[in-house]
């Protein structure tokens, strides 16, 4: 917009219909005359708008000594527009690369409180054979918890864009969009790497520790753990299907096969009363390093395979290569539920070239969400003494944790 159009818009509508004028520009949203415009965030110019709303931009005078008063400026609207364009670009980088993390755990709780807990656990009780004329035995709720107070505990996001008195007086406005959109995409980022990371039990930013995602009982606790027959490497396959090497190696259609073995054999609920039971797991997710990209597509696209087989009589015998179906296919419909969905990320990678994790994403994580990405501006003249004329800061805070171990199955693959 130039000038001449602000300053007229303005003495029509005053300072606040421009600013309700102006954001809904950039939105592009509905006028009240029915026209749909929009304007081009990234083409704005903050030296523009402080001519337009404040005064002029004079190289030997200082911009400060037009608003002497800290709300001065505020009174001419230029803060909050300022702030409406800003969260603009930063929404727009946080939204323009949608990534894996609402993939993964599509699941998101707001809470109230951080010491809220969460039902984590399969089932409370089993039912019971009731008898004529007898009475029916009483459900019990033990205090079985899932926590995230820890997780979230001193983990909020964020950063501060200062508008400064030489941005607005040379004109910096290009670079200093192309911040808040850097700013945005850098949120996005770190959450869909944290996303990563805590479906592979890893809560901490660094390393590949097993620890800061899973609180059962209150309690700091890994996720995968061979005790708990979910965590599968060389070392504890725990299963192999016949005629293949023990290890934990996505490879073909039987490596899943393992996986899905390995949870009926061996994961059972935890209800309080009677026998516990096996859990009808219907695994919906295969997140996956990039690496194993092309074993992946080839596992779910393909429609045959090949079959190696040796001789009984000795490991020198000749492999015998036969071509069948490809049985993934209709594997998982044989147990209810449907094929997984494949993930692919390098944040996998950056733990490990080898590791998968098969799950069911909705039962095994959720998302506990403070706030979204959010931007707010400080009063103006707050920093004065370093000639920024508003700055602004943008956060987010959530984190990822675990409700349940029984239902993710992991395999190291080396």
């Amino acid at each position: 917009m130039r000038k001449d159009q602000v300053q007229q818009f303005i003495k029509e509508h005053g300072v606040p219909g421009f600013v309700d004028a102006y954001s809904r520009l950039l939105e592009g949203r509905v006028l009240p005359n029915g026209l749909r415009e929009r304007i081009e965030p990234m083409r704005q110019s903050f030296s523009a708008l402080w001519e337009a709303m404040v005064g002029p931009v004079d190289i030997s005078e200082s911009l400060f000594r037009q608003v002497s008063e800290a709300g001065a400026l505020d009174a001419t609207g230029f803060p909050t527009v300022t702030e409406k364009l800003l969260s603009t670009i930063m929404i727009q980088g946080y939204m323009e690369r949608p990534g894996v993390a609402d993939i993964l755990v599509p699941e998101t709780y707001e809470p109230k409180t951080l010491t809220e807990r969460i039902p984590g656990f399969t089932t409370m009780n089993g039912v019971k054979n009731v008898l004529p004329g007898e009475p029916y035995t009483a459900a019990t709720f033990t205090d079985k918890f899932a926590a995230y107070e820890s997780a979230l505990h001193n983990k909020k996001d964020g950063i501060m864009i200062p508008l400064t008195e030489e941005a607005v007086r040379f004109d910096q406005s290009n670079m200093i969009l192309r911040h808040a959109q850097d700013v945005g995409r850098s949120i996005n980022t770190e959450r869909e790497r944290r996303t990563v990371r805590a479906v592979l039990g890893i809560g901490l930013d660094a390393g590949t520790a097993q620890n800061g995602v899973f609180f059962p009982g209150g309690v700091d606790s890994a996720l995968y753990t061979a005790g708990q027959n979910n965590l599968r490497t060389n070392a504890t396959p725990i299963y192999n299907a016949p005629l293949k090497t023990a290890n934990s190696v996505l490879e073909d259609w039987t490596d899943i096969q393992e996986a899905l073995t390995v949870h009926a054999q061996k994961i059972v609920d935890d209800r309080d009363q009677g026998n516990a039971r096996p859990i009808a797991w219907r695994p919906d997710t295969l997140l996956h390093p990039v690496s194993l990209t092309g074993t992946v597509a080839n596992l779910f696209n393909g429609i045959s395979m090949t079959v190696l087989t040796r001789g009984a009589t000795a490991a020198s015998d000749p492999e015998m290569r036969n071509m069948a179906p490809n049985p993934l296919a209709t594997l998982f419909s044989t147990i209810g539920g449907s094929s997984p969905i494949p993930v692919a990320t390098a944040f996998a990678d950056e733990v490990s070239s080898t590791v998968w994790v098969l799950y069911d994403r909705r039962a095994a994580f959720v998302r506990v969400q403070i706030f979204p990405l959010q931007v707010f501006r400080s009063p103006a003249g707050w920093g004065w003494d370093r000639d920024i004329l508003v700055a602004f800061r943008a956060r987010e805070w959530s984190r990822v944790v675990a409700l349940d171990f029984r239902v993710t199955q992991r395999s190291d693959g080396a």
